[in-house]
């Protein structure tokens, strides 16, 4: 199938089933930010059903791998049936499961990191994942603005508050000028794009 068709049975999907998947304005910046990287290894935390996996893929590396991880088996499963049906599933490997606990198990290095699964993780993902990254690794993290509640200054209703201070947390944690170089997109529910300065500051 053409990447474009299985795109479209994708946002049909995520639109009957009520699946977060990137937003139209995200998209774009997406696109771009994976081609303009190329990166060869790319690590994913969160498949869904696999829309920015395959995003991914489409624009990463010609000789690149993705190795894209998701808790909930219905979602694994969905992404499975989507990404079998494209040219991308050889350099695709899909793993159920808890990221914070398989992040351990991967072999880095990894030039492009997406973290799109639980917000209120992404810090402590981030540190495990960190040791892995080569130099110059990017760093994406989506809906890091979380409804203007993290930098917008409204007060988050008390079901939030965790997860607005968890990702207050996580961008203090990438805009270190010595560790990240960071910049912050407001498209869809804000995306962070942070550059990783490399190890030699140790």
């Amino acid at each position: 199938m053409k990447i474009k068709d299985i795109l479209n049975e994708q946002r049909i999907y995520a639109l009957l089933h009520d699946v977060p998947i990137l937003r139209e304005s995200e998209v774009e910046l997406f696109e771009d930010l994976i081609g303009l990287y190329k990166p060869k290894r790319v690590l994913e935390v969160g498949t869904a059903i696999g829309y920015s996996s395959l995003l991914l893929a489409k624009h990463m590396d010609k000789e690149g791998q993705l190795i894209s991880i998701e808790l909930d088996d219905i979602r694994h499963g969905m992404a499975k049936h989507f990404i079998s049906q494209s040219d991308y599933a050889d350099r695709m490997t899909l793993l159920q499961g808890d990221a914070t606990e398989l992040v351990d198990t991967i072999e880095g290095p990894f030039d492009l990191v997406f973290l799109d699964g639980p917000k209120g993780q992404y810090l402590k993902q981030l540190e495990i994942i960190e040791p892995k990254l080569s130099d110059g690794a990017v760093v994406l993290a989506d809906n890091v603005l979380f409804r203007d509640y993290v930098r917008g200054g409204k007060e988050p209703p008390r079901r939030f508050k965790t997860i607005v201070k968890r990702l207050q947390h996580y961008l203090e944690y990438v805009e270190q000028k010595d560790k990240y170089n960071t910049t912050i997109y407001p498209m869809g529910d804000g995306m962070s794009v942070s550059v990783w300065k490399g190890h030699h500051h140790e």
